[in-house]
């Protein structure tokens, strides 16, 4: 057998961890925003956002070992309709609504919204450049 052969072999193999790892993340993060959203309409005191271990998380969840592609896609699907039913039940007056980053920064609930999205069209266009 070719040894190239075996080279594309072992870059599909690395592509596709690449691209379970990307899709475990997305989840990861509809996962900590949903929370994050729900907080905030929840209380009126500005919500303190804390990150996470995004890397770890990935680890830790084993994306690319433990489940195929179509029940990652799957999931992010049910996490971001969870984030729209919930912000869904938002008044006018909850999208300005407070929280306070790690870092100090003030946002909306609008804007976390907002950057949530630009974030996830980031990763999704990573995704196809990837296909």
């Amino acid at each position: 057998m070719s040894r190239s052969i075996e080279r594309l072999e072992l870059l599909l193999a690395e592509l596709s961890s690449i691209v379970s790892s990307m899709d475990g993340h997305l989840c990861d993060s509809a996962a900590n925003n949903h929370l994050r959203f729900t907080q905030i309409l929840t209380t009126d005191e500005p919500v303190r956002i804390e990150g996470y271990a995004q890397g770890e998380w990935v680890k830790r969840h084993g994306y690319q070992h433990h489940y195929r592609r179509e029940e990652l896609l799957l999931l992010w699907n049910q996490l971001n309709v969870w984030i729209l039913n919930v912000l869904r039940s938002a008044a006018e007056s909850d999208w300005a609504k407070p929280c306070v980053l790690g870092d100090g920064t003030s946002l909306t609930l609008d804007e976390l919204f907002e950057d949530y999205v630009r974030h996830a069209e980031h990763h999704l266009g990573q995704i196809r450049e990837i296909r």
